[in-house]
């Protein structure tokens, strides 16, 4: 494994418009009401703008469940791994989420740093914030390639 590739090469307004809006319209983002941000393609990050009662109850109170926050962190991790492994397909190989504070509020935001990145191989590091910018959720993960299937959406 070496340092960070640059980001591969910047796509056009469209492009970019079109993947985003392809990747917040799939059911699994639609049901969680989330959505991505490449506002600053080098940190991808992803938000819940609004949450919702079905995202809480944990441990009995008004906190969001752990699996929306796991959740949370392994779409960004596996955004950012496809991001920089040249947009192909890609899976969530290995991923460790450390909950650090109930993520309570209105709002939440995860966000995606990749730590090193082969050909085949990207390790990223996450971090989910709550709606006043305390870190509430750490994770990491290792995003693989999945060999010789189709990719998904692409810019």
């Amino acid at each position: 494994m070496s340092g960070l590739p640059p980001f591969p090469s910047d796509p056009t307004p469209d492009a970019l418009e079109a993947f985003i809006a392809e990747w917040n319209s799939h059911p699994a983002m639609e049901h969680l009401r989330a959505r991505i941000d490449l506002s600053d393609p080098e940190v991808p990050r992803a938000y819940i703008d609004a949450l919702q009662p079905f995202h809480r109850g944990g441990m009995g109170t008004d906190a969001v469940v752990g699996a929306v926050t796991a959740g949370m962190i392994d779409l960004v991790i596996g955004l950012t791994g496809y991001l920089r492994l040249g947009r192909q397909q890609v899976g969530v190989a290995q991923l460790n989420v450390n909950f650090v504070r109930p993520v309570r509020g209105t709002s939440l935001m995860a966000e995606g740093h990749p730590t090193r990145v082969g050909r085949r191989l990207a390790y990223i590091d996450a971090q989910l914030y709550d709606d006043q910018s305390r870190l509430c959720a750490t994770g990491s993960g290792i995003v693989a390639v999945a060999g010789s299937a189709p990719a998904g959406p692409s810019f």
